[in-house]
C-alpha cells in the first residue's frame, strides 16, 4: 500500500485528527457505532486495522478493560505515537503493531471482532484488491467472528467504476458544510476572542479539506470509495453473512457488519 500522507483524510498526529475529523458529527457517529457493536458482541479480542495514532483503540481499551485490543497500521511513526500514548496511560489490555492491513488478513486471525474505521478505502484500486482483502479475511478469520467496515460510502446510484463527478461533488459540498458546523461546535471550548477564533479556524480547516477530499473521490484519485451494497455483495460471495448494512447519516457514512458463521 502507498503512504497517504499527502491526502486530506490522512493524519499522522492527534492535532490533525481533531482539526479535520475528530469533532465532526460523522466521525463521532461512526465511533459510537463501533462502541455499540463491541458492547453488543462482547468479544474477547478486538483488532483495528488502520488504527493510525490509536485514538479509537485507546478509547475502547479504556472503556472495555476486560477485552484485549490490538491496533495495527502500516506507518511505523504513527504506531510509535500510539504505543507511547498507551504506555503513558498504563493500558495493559492494549498493544499496537506495524502491519499492512492487506497482509494482516492473509494470516490466521484469532480476534472475535475486526474493524476498520475510515481505512477500507485506502486499499488501492483496482477493485480486485478490495475483493481479495475480503476473501482473505473470510479465509483466515475464525468461525463466529465479525468483520466491520465503518466508512464513507459513495451513493448507491453510482457505479463503483464509473463515478458521477457532479453527484459526488454535490454530496461533498453538503459534507463540507456539515463538517464546518459540527467541528465548530465540537471544538468550541470558551467564549473568549481566542477560543472563538480557534473554533472558527478549526471549522474552516475541516471544511476546506472535506472539499479537497471530495475532488479526489470524484476523480477516484487516492480516495477509492465504494458502495455499502458492494461491500455486502463481496462479503456474501466470500462466505460471510451480512448482519448489518446501514447508514449512520445522510452524508454517505455507514457500517457493514459481516459474520463468519
Amino acid at each position: 500500500m502507498n503512504d497517504y500522507k499527502d491526502t486530506p483524510s490522512f493524519f499522522n498526529n492527534e492535532e490533525v485528527l481533531k482539526k479535520y475529523l475528530g469533532d465532526t458529527s460523522y466521525y463521532t457517529a461512526l465511533r459510537a457505532a463501533i462502541i455499540k457493536l463491541v458492547n453488543l458482541i462482547k468479544p474477547k479480542k478486538v483488532v483495528e486495522l488502520g488504527s493510525a495514532t490509536g485514538s479509537t483503540t485507546i478509547m475502547l481499551a479504556k472503556k472495555f478493560k476486560t477485552i484485549k485490543f490490538i491496533g495495527t497500521d502500516i506507518r511505523e511513526d504513527v504506531v510509535d505515537i500510539a504505543k507511547k500514548t498507551a504506555k503513558s496511560q498504563n493500558l495493559e489490555n492494549l498493544s499496537f503493531a506495524v502491519s499492512d492491513m492487506c497482509d494482516f488478513v492473509k494470516n490466521a486471525i484469532d480476534a472475535d471482532f475486526v474493524f476498520m474505521l475510515y481505512s477500507f478505502h485506502h486499499i488501492l484500486d483496482p477493485l480486485d484488491l478490495k475483493k481479495q482483502f475480503i476473501v482473505d479475511a473470510f479465509n483466515n478469520m475464525k468461525k463466529g467472528s465479525f468483520l466491520c467496515v465503518a466508512e464513507t460510502f459513495i451513493p448507491k446510484e453510482i457505479d463503483n467504476s464509473k463515478l458521477d463527478i457532479d453527484r459526488i461533488l454535490d454530496l461533498w459540498s453538503t459534507r463540507s458544510k456539515e463538517g464546518y458546523a459540527s467541528t465548530y461546535w465540537g471544538s468550541l471550548e470558551g467564549l473568549s476572542a481566542d477560543k472563538l477564533r480557534l473554533a472558527k479556524e478549526t471549522a474552516e480547516y475541516c471544511s476546506k479539506n472535506e472539499s479537497l477530499a471530495g475532488s479526489l473521490v470524484a476523480k477516484r484519485q487516492d480516495e477509492y470509495l465504494v458502495k455499502r451494497s458492494w461491500v455486502s455483495e463481496q462479503g456474501k460471495k466470500a462466505g460471510f453473512s451480512v448482519v448489518i448494512n446501514e447508514p449512520v447519516n445522510a452524508l454517505g457514512d455507514g457500517v457493514v457488519l459481516l459474520k463468519k458463521e
